[in-house]
């Protein structure tokens, strides 16, 4: 029998037996899944009858208040899962007797108050989860005798301290204490956690010091201390601490990192970021070889930085954003060979040194107000981001960025143009130049982007015109021309982009025509006209583009007719039409009907359909005359 089967017939048969009252329990059953009966309130005692359980899963029966005695007697249990169960106020003594239990999952059990002292006698269990417990106000002394405990997880509880036993836990290799807001101090004991691999005290906000025996835990690899809000210094005991690669600081208030900070030789991640308090970096930072990222942002205090950073031959990432009181960075980080990522947003003036960073794949240098010319030596670039500079043109040297696939120039309100050189950009896919309201053309070698699929010229305000190289981007799949108010017209080639999906142009105000073109657009799905309030007519093919599914129409005032192909086109909405205040075909009362009243009035006025069925009709009939209804027709659509 498949363990799911095993499963679904425990369910079924322990449910039966419990409701009829308190009989014998499928006495063979080792798996026993009870998770998710939110009307359970209790199991019988006839429950440590099962002597070949294994498994049990509870978790979730929220209204599951109390365990029976006979889980004692559960001699083969290896796993206990009480997760969720909100109502359970305490666990029966006789759980000690679980000797082979290995798994205890008592997360989110929120009215527990207290664990038994017999939790001591569970000598085979490895992992206790405890976390979301926010009435567990301590833990018993008894903890310290689970000798195999690898992984104990106390998180978002009520604790107030550890208990002194917690020295002889000399298995444990993951400490979770994370959130514990009511915790104040750790025991001087925590340095006997010879084997303890990782310690998480994030959001333990009451924390104010560090015990000096920390330095002793030489197999720690990572140490979480985020958001410790109380937590001033670090003791010097920390560069004792030889096997750590990554180090968590985010948001705490110290002023300064320890000298010994140096020694951590196994440091690949040190996450400072937040740390608005934080002055200055220890020069024995340059010691860390292995070093790879470097994360200081937001601290808004920092002033300098030492020249040894320079010396972090391994360092790929140096994040600075938000570092304001920064005013000038050593000419050593020149020296970083493999830096990948470097973000200096806000930047005044980008350093003439970065450019000799020929590694790098991502520079953020947003809100600065020069690049230098040099800035098409890095090579390697992808990612560009000039967010807010104040910048009246970019470098020509710019198209030397053959790798380059990101530019984000939104926001730089002085950018008058573009340079030419940006049709060399063969790998660009993304061009964000919205919010630059002082662009007022696009370099007509923007169609030679032939990798482009994402182009935002969104609020350039003073753009009136789009070069015709732009119907030649055969991979742009979203335009996007919102608020480019004074754009009149669009090219006629814009009917070449054959994967178009996205096309908006919701408040171009100034927009009296769309090129006939537009009709061509087969990958059009998404067509955004709201607000277009000088639009008088549509492209007549729109209405057979069999991809378009969204066709917003709101606030085009001046639109008086709807093309005859929208007889075939179900994808535009009533209310829509109703806002139309000079639409006249169809009429007011058409429109007032309903859309299979639009669409019977579309099909009655389309006379170059109805000439082509009566054409056929009069063919296939071998009619030596033409019936009066086409000559009428042909009168009325092509002499009047």
């Amino acid at each position: 029998m498949s363990q799911k089967k095993q499963r679904s017939k425990t369910r079924s048969c322990t449910f039966v037996a419990h409701a009829a009252g308190d009989p014998v329990l499928c006495a063979e059953q080792t798996v026993l899944d009870l998770s998710r009966h939110i009307m359970l309130t209790q199991l019988p005692e006839s429950l440590g009858r099962l002597a070949a359980l294994t498994f049990i899963d509870m978790s979730e029966c929220y209204n599951l208040v109390e365990l029976p005695e006979s889980l004692g007697q559960l001699t083969a249990l290896t796993t206990l899962t009480l997760k969720g169960c909100s109502a359970l106020t305490g666990l029966p003594e006789s759980l000690g007797l679980l000797t082979a239990l290995t798994t205890l999952n008592l997360k989110g059990c929120r009215a527990l108050t207290k664990l038994p002292e017999s939790l001591g006698q569970l000598a085979a269990l490895t992992t206790l989860g405890l976390g979301e417990s926010p009435a567990l106000t301590r833990l018993p002394e008894s903890l310290g005798q689970l000798a195999a405990l690898v992984k104990l997880d106390i998180y978002r509880c009520a604790v107030t301290g550890l208990p002194e036993s917690l020295r002889k836990l000399t298995a444990l290799a993951t400490l979770e204490l994370s959130v514990c807001s009511a915790l104040t101090m750790l025991p001087e004991s925590l340095g006997h956690l010879a084997a303890l691999t990782t310690l998480d005290l994030s959001g333990c906000c009451h924390v104010a010091g560090l015990p000096k025996s920390l330095g002793q835990l030489t197999a720690l690899t990572t140490l979480e201390l985020r958001g410790c809000r109380a937590l001033t210094t670090l003791p010097e005991s920390l560069g004792n601490l030889k096997a750590l690669t990554t180090l968590h600081l985010w948001s705490n208030v110290m002023s300064r990192l320890p000298e010994s900070l140096g020694q951590l030789t196994a440091l690949t991640t040190l996450d400072v970021s937040g740390c608005s308090a934080l002055t200055v970096l220890p020069e024995s930072v340059g010691r860390l070889t292995v070093l790879e990222t470097l994360d200081l942002s937001n601290c808004s205090s920092l002033t300098s930085l030492p020249q040894s950073v320079g010396q972090l031959a391994a360092l790929t990432m140096l994040n600075l954003r938000y570092c304001r009181a920064l005013v000038e960075l050593p000419e050593s980080l020149g020296q970083l060979t493999v830096l990948a990522t470097l973000n200096l947003h806000p930047c005044a003036r980008l350093p003439q040194w970065v450019t000799r960073l020929t590694t790098l794949t991502t520079l953020d240098v947003s809100h600065c107000d020069a690049l230098p010319e040099s800035l098409g030596d890095l090579a390697a670039l992808v990612t560009l981001e000039l967010y807010r500079c104040a910048l009246t043109t970019l470098p020509e040297t710019l198209g030397l960025l053959s790798t380059l696939a990101t530019l984000d120039v939104c926001g730089c309100s002085v950018l008058t143009r573009l340079p030419e050189s940006l049709g060399r950009l063969a790998a660009l896919v993304m061009l964000d130049l919205s919010d630059c309201i002082a662009l007022t053309l696009l370099p007509a070698s923007l169609g030679q982007l032939s990798a482009l699929a994402f182009l935002n010229l969104s609020s350039c305000e003073a753009l009136t015109s789009l070069p015709e190289s732009l119907g030649q981007l055969s991979r742009l799949s979203a335009l996007n021309l919102s608020m480019c108010c004074a754009l009149t017209g669009l090219p006629e080639s814009l009917g070449g982009l054959a994967v178009l999906a996205t096309l908006n142009l919701s408040e171009c105000q100034a927009l009296t025509r769309l090129p006939e073109s537009l009709g061509q657009l087969a990958a059009l799905s998404t067509l955004d006209l709201n607000g277009c309030r000088a639009l008088t007519q549509l492209p007549e093919l729109l209405g057979r583009l069999t991809a378009l599914d969204e066709l917003i129409l709101y606030g085009c005032h001046a639109l008086v007719r709807l093309p005859l192909s929208f007889a075939f086109f179900r994808h535009f909405s009533v209310p829509d039409l109703q806002d139309l205040a000079s639409l006249t075909f169809p009429p007011e009362k058409v429109i007032k009907k309903g859309m299979p009243a639009i669409h019977e009035f579309l099909f009655g006025n389309h006379h170059p359909l109805k000439i082509m069925f009566l054409s056929m009709a009069a063919r296939r009939r071998r009619m030596r005359r033409p019936p009066a209804e086409l000559w009428v027709l042909i009168r009325d659509e092509y002499f009047f």
